[in-house]
């Protein structure tokens, strides 16, 4: 049992925020004389937690400039008292030493067992013992490749009958980790046939995790990491018998509710009642006094939102709607698409949308199809100039819904190419079209505008670190007096609604307010108040955190001059494309498998002939209906693209 001492100094990482209050607990080291002999364990990993802080770069603001140059020579003496202690370190007294060691060490320890050889000295019994001992520590040795290297064969036979060992190998192999990943190294002589046994291992135990067991059903078979049809097929059948298990229990559940009132004094509204179903209602007055076929296509914007005021997709999966359980509970896949519970009820909604509103042009004896040929055909034609020979081909009202997607599934890859060809070339060939019979991958799609869409550049981990302490709602910045009850969602909120006093908060908090003063994005005033240094810029930041991408055209032009700046900062990126990365996720999600693995795989199944069998015909309405919206959206995004373009060119 390894105790704990809160008062020693602890090094997380570079980017940890609580660094500045690490450092003051370790300063009253450094400033004294420096011991050349230690005999406690902890006085030894403390210096080395210590050192790492100086070997960072990472000073507290009141120290000098002679300060920091002592400190570095300290850092460099406690270097030399951390190799004398551990060069005493071997087989007759590793496991004492390590026992005493304090829980917030244990990475310390193995991480200098790993860096300086002393495992060269630890015989593999020893080693195997401890790792008995204490089988979670697993989980550190794996961060560690000399370790692994050279204990292969235990750590083999370890994980073998380890009961967790299925979800050590799906986090190494297949799980999306959000913050910093630490490299885990799996030994060389686990075969794949081993990996694939701990895999059918842990499906066939009593000690299963459903995120998991989805992970096994939806991963991608590597070089390193495979999983059998007939394992996925079982992970298939638990999860869903798993799944059943815990919706007939006492769940939390939602549904929506679409409908198309007579006399309704609003031409949308909606809210959501006490059993959490979510009732949405549009004029059907509004919809039958406006039934040209464009104002009918705008419905998709003006009523139903697919689309907001830049024109982005509403519907795509954001990670700023998933919920925390969600975003830092759940286990996912690397290679799967996230679907939250925000996603869920906004595809449902979506879906009741398309096929309400189908219903009502029914009445009307108008098609959805219609209104995608007259858009695609001629309006776009008569507005933007796009080529008079483009061609959209609708399936008969007659037909089932199985034939109208092969249909519907050939059309969109070729509006897709007729767009293509257009930006390119300026005109639509279809004997140039014709040659290529392989599908457009949806990223590859271009746009008619240059610079079309900004993205945050992730690689900017200082600048993604600001954008989280002022919209993340895990961050404390908000929770100030006097304004705790108010309960604002984030620091920026707080602030643009509120006089907040530099001096109200915690002296836990200010090293997060100090960082950001130093970055330049908020400065205190003479009455001590947080100010915003620059408005328009944090506002880019807002909208990028909420949206994870902007349409640059759709920005007011000092905003546009700001972006500017911020790109020449190496804080955001342009990208040119018909569609934004989101989007292009949320197409490949429902078209195909090439970026998920969970993916709905629409568009090869039915130009394949895998789908489902014809007699299948819900399956086959959901499917048509999901290719309706999905050609709604294109349609929407052309548009947008052809506008701006022509913006742009009266402008010049």
């Amino acid at each position: 049992m390894h105790n704990t001492d809160l008062n020693k100094v602890v090094f997380h990482s570079k980017e940890d925020m609580a660094g500045g209050y690490n450092l003051q607990k370790g300063e009253h080291i450094l400033r004294a004389d420096t011991k050349s002999n230690h005999t406690d364990i902890n006085e030894v990993l403390e210096l080395y937690n210590i050192k790492k802080y100086i070997d960072n770069d990472l000073y507290l603001r009141n120290w000098t400039q002679n300060d920091i140059t002592n400190f570095k020579q300290k850092a460099t003496e406690f270097g030399k008292v951390i190799g004398r202690f551990f060069a005493t370190i071997d087989d007759n007294n590793v496991v004492s030493e390590y026992e005493k060691t304090l829980r917030d060490y244990i990475h310390s320890f193995w991480e200098i067992v790993n860096n300086q050889s002393i495992f060269k000295r630890i015989s593999k019994t020893n080693f195997s013992n401890i790792l008995t001992n204490e089988p979670h520590l697993i989980h550190e040795i794996l961060n560690h490749k000399n370790l692994v290297d050279h204990y292969n064969n235990e750590i083999k036979n370890f994980l073998l009958t380890y009961p967790q060992a299925a979800e050590i190998l799906l986090s190494v192999y297949e799980m999306q980790h959000d913050s910093h990943k630490i490299e885990r190294f799996i030994p060389n002589n686990l075969s794949i046939q081993d990996k694939e046994n701990i895999i059918a291992n842990y499906l066939d135990s009593n000690d299963t995790n459903l995120n998991y067991i989805r992970l096994i059903q939806n991963a991608k078979n590597g070089n390193d990491f495979k999983i059998s049809d007939k394992t996925r097929l079982k992970a298939k059948r638990l999860h869903k018998s798993e799944t059943e298990k815990i919706l007939s229990k006492n769940s939390m559940k939602y549904g929506v509710s679409i409908s198309f009132p007579e006399n309704a004094t609003k031409i949308k509204n909606g809210f959501v009642d006490e059993n959490l179903v979510a009732h949405y209602s549009y004029s059907l007055d509004y919809i039958r006094e406006n039934s040209d076929f464009y104002t009918l296509f705008k419905n998709f914007k003006v009523l139903f939102e697919y689309v907001d005021i830049q024109n982005r997709i509403n519907l795509v999966s954001k990670r700023s709607q998933m919920g925390v359980f969600e975003s830092v509970m759940g286990v996912r896949s690397q290679n799967e698409y996230r679907i939250g519970a925000a996603f869920s009820l906004t595809d449902m909604t979506s879906q009741n949308q398309i096929y309400g509103y189908g219903q009502i042009l029914n009445t009307l004896n108008i098609s959805l199809e219609s209104i995608l040929n007259f858009v695609f055909t001629s309006f776009f034609q008569e507005k933007y100039d796009f080529p008079n020979n483009a061609s959209f081909l609708i399936p008969s009202v007659t037909n089932s819904h199985f034939e109208k997607v092969r249909i519907l599934a050939p059309e969109f890859e070729s509006v897709l190419k007729q767009f293509k060809l257009f930006v390119e070339d300026g005109n639509i060939d279809f004997e140039l079209l014709q040659i290529s019979s392989s599908p457009s991958a949806i990223k590859n799609i271009p746009s008619l505008n240059q610079d079309k869409y900004i993205y945050f550049n992730e690689d900017n981990k200082e600048m993604v670190g600001c954008s989280n302490l002022f919209f993340s709602d895990q961050t404390l910045l908000a929770y100030v007096e006097p304004f705790k009850e108010k309960q604002y969602h984030n620091f920026f909120d707080l602030l643009v609604n509120e006089k907040v006093y530099f001096s109200n908060y915690e002296e836990h908090q200010k090293p997060q307010l100090n960082y950001l003063i130093e970055k330049g994005f908020i400065y205190i005033d003479g009455s001590g108040f947080i100010q915003v240094t620059n408005l328009k810029r944090l506002l880019i930041f807002k909208d990028l955190y909420n949206n994870e991408v902007a349409s640059f055209y759709r920005y007011p032009i000092d905003f546009q001059n700001e972006a500017k700046k911020m790109a020449s900062e190496g804080i955001i990126l342009f990208e040119r494309s018909l569609f934004s990365k989101p989007e292009q996720s949320y197409f490949n999600y429902f078209l195909n498998k090439s970026e998920f693995t969970n993916g709905l795989d629409l568009r090869n199944s039915y130009l394949h002939g895998t789908q489902a069998t014809p007699n299948e015909t819900q399956k086959h309405e959901y499917a048509y209906f999901t290719y309706l919206k999905l050609l709604f959206l294109v349609m929407l995004k052309i548009e947008d693209d052809l506008i701006i373009s022509k913006v742009t060119k009266n402008k010049t």
